[in-house]
């Protein structure tokens, strides 16, 4: 993995998860553009973490996932981008004018920075999304659901729309674009297990905890690593052996993803199609910032039978 002059942007890079991912890149010495709404404030919070001789390796930008009109210029130029961001507010209030709910951020934002990065021609698309998204009775699923109004269900709605995005703009170019999604277990600010305290799965059927210096580091590390493209798949920490195979590095793990070396989940995308129309009903309609793209219309849950 090596820089090549083309930063690697990262939304939501004020706080959490995000905020690993400026800081995993910066120390490896690869050009990094952290957006923000107030870059002022992100640099603050990544100066008093990074060491000075690393912090030339990060640019800052202004930019507003609810505002889809910003995303365009923060990313242009970018070779991959992660988005990070999530709601920060669950139910909205009546007469409280809040767009930090899921809704509006880890849907209609995810599919206005897929739509954005896809018409700027930004190859890799990490969408960090949430263990248990396709599970609606899994305890996590619930409690989400419960204080963050209905974030799981609108994360598997943005996990949907992102792909539609990428999915119809490689049809109709010749670059190289891909999408990797990732579902981590409960977040913890623990210091990182590393690759080899990683347990990977496809199939939505882990459970667990992982760092978010752990996570972070592997969203980096799918944008350089051919085996990532088009995977969705969980993590947690654990103890690798019996039925998951020992993987000391990433490659390693990207490759276990790639070739089926994990067992068979027995929890596949069970009805998610069908349980998201049953949600949502009419409700599920193209976000308003698709309106102002060429590619209005491809957020729409899928028409492909469970």
């Amino acid at each position: 993995m090596a820089s090549d002059g083309q930063p690697i942007a990262v939304m939501g890079a004020s706080r959490g998860t995000g905020m690993q991912c400026v800081l995993y890149m910066a120390k490896r010495k690869i050009a990094v553009k952290a957006i923000a709404r107030d870059p002022g404030a992100c640099r603050s919070e990544v100066d008093s973490r990074l060491p000075g001789n690393y912090r030339q390796f990060v640019t800052y930008c202004k930019a507003d996932v609810t505002e889809p009109k910003t995303l365009a210029p923060a990313v242009r130029g970018c070779r991959g981008l992660i988005y990070a961001a999530t709601a920060t507010a669950g139910w909205r209030l009546p007469f409280y004018d809040n767009k930090d709910t899921p809704p509006q951020v880890d849907f209609e934002g995810a599919v206005a920075a897929a739509t954005a990065a896809a018409a700027e021609g930004v190859n890799r698309f990490i969408l960090v999304s949430c263990l248990s998204v396709t599970r609606p009775s899994h305890p996590m699923h619930i409690t989400k659901n419960t204080m963050m109004g209905r974030i799981m269900d609108w994360k598997l709605l943005g996990e949907q729309g992102v792909q539609k995005v990428y999915d119809h703009v490689a049809k109709s170019s010749s670059r190289d674009m891909a999408v990797t999604i990732i579902r981590p277990g409960f977040l913890t600010d623990d210091a990182p297990e590393g690759p080899s305290g990683l347990l990977v799965d496809t199939g939505d059927s882990l459970a667990g905890s992982v760092s978010r210096a752990d996570l972070a580091s592997i969203c980096v590390e799918a944008i350089w690593n051919p085996n990532a493209k088009g995977l969705v798949f969980e993590i947690v920490s654990g103890k690798q052996g019996g039925n998951y195979p020992v993987c000391t590095n990433y490659e390693q793990i990207f490759h276990t993803l790639k070739n089926g070396y994990l067992p068979v989940s027995p929890v596949l995308y069970h009805c998610r199609n069908d349980y998201a129309r049953d949600l949502f009903g009419s409700q599920v309609t193209t976000p308003s910032c698709m309106q102002q793209t060429g590619l209005r219309g491809l957020c729409s849950v899928p028409d492909t039978p469970c």
